[in-house]
């Protein structure tokens, strides 16, 4: 028969202690809905920690310059910088004449148009006329952009009679100085967005010819993110600003 000695019985005493230490005790309502509002802070932390993260940093990309377009000769715009033409400007005037009805009729006409390398770049405008658009504008997806639009201005008159004025970068007799076109344009497949600043002046080829003047341009490195018109650095705020953890907390409870 096995002996029984005192170490054996402390062992056993102290086991059973153990055993009581271990046995669960039910919670009270109070204590379950605090651990409950513990564990939806808990995990509303952690989906605030994702929602900070940083994801692709926006970035405004501006290139200053100064460059007169050409007359009668295209100039490819190139807004990022990849060596790919994304736009083509053209200032265009006609000085000449023609016969018509037996009676020589001169014409004068100059006319700036701007167009997409490739359809899906677009500018801004309305009904095939480009937008003269002011600082401060935001240039995205809710622009009214079209392949259609490329018309910027023009001027025409007929032998000595006055001249006719087209367009929002031509007003009669004015100019248009630091306004902006809109563009819309692909890299990599990705839709990005942008604007061109021109200073303005349209006349008649005999009555000082048109001059525009390329002063600067600027895209959006995030795909389908906004810009301003005008803005040089920075980004554009973003549409849906990061919730609180006071917000998330709030919606983890509701579910």
């Amino acid at each position: 028969m096995p002996r029984h000695t005192s170490t054996d019985s402390s062992w056993q005493s102290r086991s059973k202690s153990r055993n009581k230490s271990r046995n669960t005790t039910p919670l009270t309502s109070a204590t379950e809905k605090k651990l409950s509002g513990y564990a939806i802070l808990a995990a509303a932390s952690g989906v605030a920690m994702l929602a900070l993260a940083p994801g692709a940093e926006a970035k405004v990309v501006y290139t200053p310059t100064n460059q007169k377009l050409p007359i009668n000769t295209t100039f490819a715009l190139d807004v990022n910088g990849d060596g790919i033409p994304d736009f083509n400007f053209t200032a265009g005037t006609f000085l000449g004449g023609a016969v018509r009805r037996d009676t020589y009729t001169f014409n004068s006409d100059a006319t700036l148009a701007v167009a997409g390398e490739v359809q899906s770049n677009q500018v801004w405008g309305v009904n095939g006329a480009v937008s003269a658009l002011p600082a401060g504008v935001k240039v995205g997806p809710k622009g009214k952009f079209a392949a259609s639009n490329f018309f910027m201005g023009a001027v025409s008159a007929t032998d000595s009679g006055p001249a006719r004025y087209f367009g929002p970068w031509a007003p009669a007799d004015g100019n248009v100085k630091n306004h902006y076109v809109g563009l819309k344009f692909v890299i990599d497949g990705e839709t990005h967005y942008g604007w061109a600043r021109f200073n303005v002046q349209v006349r008649q080829p005999l009555h000082g010819n048109l001059q525009a003047v390329l002063t600067g341009y600027a895209y959006e490195t995030v795909a389908n993110a906004p810009i301003l018109a005008g803005k040089t650095s920075g980004a554009e705020e973003a549409a849906t600003p990061p919730a609180t953890l006071g917000q998330l907390a709030a919606g983890a409870a509701a579910h």
